[in-house]
């Protein structure tokens, strides 16, 4: 049975947090729990025996409550939560001040940029750059989560902090509506310009990939987008890539079992090497050594 470490799971108490962006979903709009996800994990086929837990983006006054919460987790040893990726401001003159308190018991930190507040180029600010660099300083990873045509906006972010390691969330967030289309023109021209910016990007060498962020839809399974996954893990090669799951967004398109099973499958033929690192390695090396 292979050994898995998520890299990428969300629960939340919606009596405890205020979580804004939740206002337009129907099924993510209720709370979910580490035993939620254990349920979800549950295979016979595979053993997710650690999990990273990846901030919500809850409203900021519920920051400080969400980190309380996440690292007594990572404190109890029942708990699959084994470290965490927190929220903050990396655009806040006072970032550093608030990162100290947390320094030790984090692996990195997350600040989301592909919500409608954040304007195009909002990690190109000097203060944003100053505070990336400095989670390097501290050993800590920053999880890139952007716009998908703000890719080359990410990639100089990452060019101008090469002491930190960039994990870039979902592959990039690609468009699945254009990726499910028909092949035509539109989508050809989408999908070699996505994976053209994810080229780009994979030749940083501080910058690594999560496999994720694919969803099945009426029109395509996790099959149909094969090729694009097994292009996006050699552009960024087999130390520089992570499983992750995204619960519970999973849900919305296909699951955490079934999106499991595929990757599985898709990486048969590879070698004991490439599995190892995909599935546990690289996660051990990215989120639990740099503490």
């Amino acid at each position: 049975m292979k050994k898995i470490i998520d890299t990428h799971v969300h629960t939340w108490n919606l009596a405890q947090l205020r979580l804004p962006w939740l206002d337009t979903e129907d099924y993510l709009n209720q709370t979910f729990t580490e035993k939620d996800y254990q349920k979800a994990a549950a295979s016979d086929q595979f053993s997710i025996t650690d999990a990273i837990y990846m901030e919500v983006d809850c409203t900021p006054s519920d920051r400080e409550k969400e980190n309380k919460w996440v690292l007594n987790q990572c404190a109890n040893a029942n708990s699959i939560f084994k470290s965490a990726v927190i929220s903050g401001d990396l655009s806040d003159k006072h970032f550093k001040e608030y990162i100290e308190k947390y320094r030790f018991d984090i692996s990195g930190l997350r600040q989301v940029l592909h919500v409608a507040e954040r304007e195009k180029g909002f990690c190109l600010q000097p203060t944003f750059i100053q505070n990336v660099r400095y989670l390097g300083d501290l050993g800590l990873t920053f999880d890139l989560c952007l716009r998908n045509e703000e890719l080359s906006d990410g990639y100089e972010m990452a060019k101008n902090c090469p002491e930190t390691r960039i994990i870039l969330n979902h592959m990039g967030n690609p468009n699945m509506e254009m990726l499910t289309q028909p092949l035509n023109d539109e989508k050809k021209s989408y999908r070699e310009k996505w994976l053209g910016n994810l080229k780009k990007i994979s030749e940083l060498p501080n910058v690594y990939c999560k496999i994720s962020g694919v969803m099945e839809t009426e029109k395509a399974s996790f099959e149909d987008f094969s090729e694009e996954i097994d292009q996006v893990m050699e552009l960024f090669g087999e130390d520089r890539i992570l499983y992750a799951s995204n619960f519970p967004v999973i849900d919305l398109g296909g699951g955490l079992n079934k999106w499991t099973d595929f990757l599985l499958k898709l990486t048969e033929s590879r070698s004991e090497s490439f599995k190892g690192k995909l599935f546990r390695k690289n996660a051990q090396a990215v989120y639990f050594n740099l503490k």
